[in-house]
């Protein structure tokens, strides 16, 4: 009798050491760094009336926790020139900068291979478009909450597959005035944030975005991960002056797991 208690005692410890290590294993933190290209298609009617085309490089850095679900932040920055389309002596000068914050929700959907997530994301865009030392500027900046699914599949140990898309559902939107100067910009000149961060709430009827992700990681050991990725963004304000920005943005990275 005291042999068959030890024997469940020692079955039911084995058991609970396997399931912490299983659920240790599903919680990591991580780090990443990428650099990509950015290619870009924009037209600003404040700015003029012309389309434009140009490419630049992109630098970013995030954090990220899982456990069941997925905690993320991360910061873009992105810098380059504008031509107008078919025309490469007229250049422009720009810079971009994105902050979001993301929380991901694991679905109880599946398997153990494919795992889908649905959340939010907290999201801060600023793209600044300057001509001749600001001769003629413009600017768009948005921030808001946006709805954002993903998926991820583990091909084997070694590799995997995930795609992400997010879809803007209330914003806050700042857009120059038509001349691109006011009183308001006048007084704040030194201060550019907060020029960049004026604005007015702006949703489906005015303001439209789309953010598509599709990756490839490949670990090449249990703490560094490297990964490829595919990036495209939407942008566009329907007003009496209209804004379209989309940008493709090839990139690879390193991810470290802690």
């Amino acid at each position: 009798m005291k042999k068959t208690i030890i024997y469940f005692l020692l079955c039911g410890l084995s058991a609970n050491y396997l399931h912490a290590e299983e659920s240790d294993s599903l919680s990591f933190n991580e780090i990443t760094l990428h650099v990509g290209y950015q290619n870009n298609y924009f037209k600003d009617e404040v700015f003029s009336p012309l389309n434009q085309q140009g490419n630049g490089m992109q630098f970013g850095l995030g954090y990220k926790r899982t456990l069941q679900n997925i905690f993320g932040v991360s910061l873009q920055y992105g810098s380059g020139s504008l031509n107008v389309y078919e025309n490469n002596s007229y250049s422009d000068s720009y810079l971009n900068i994105n902050l979001a914050l993301e929380y991901l929700a694991k679905l109880p959907l599946g398997n153990t291979t494919t795992v889908f997530y649905l959340g939010g994301t907290y999201e801060t865009k600023a793209f600044f478009l300057e001509w001749n030392d600001l001769d003629t500027f413009s600017y768009t900046s948005s921030q808001g909450f946006s709805i954002k699914g993903l998926i991820a599949k583990e091909i084997n140990s070694k590799h995997g597959i995930e795609t992400a898309i997010g879809i803007p559902i209330f914003q806050w939107l700042g857009r120059p005035p038509y001349n691109s100067i006011d009183e308001f910009i006048i007084e704040n000149q030194d201060n550019p944030v907060s020029i960049m961060l004026k604005g007015k709430p702006s949703s489906f009827g005015k303001y439209l975005g789309l953010d598509w992700d599709l990756g490839y990681r490949y670990r090449i050991n249990s703490r560094l991960v490297w990964y490829v990725n595919y990036s495209l963004i939407l942008q566009k304000v329907k007003d009496v002056h209209q804004f379209i920005h989309l940008s493709m943005v090839p990139s690879t990275g390193i991810a470290f797991k802690f």
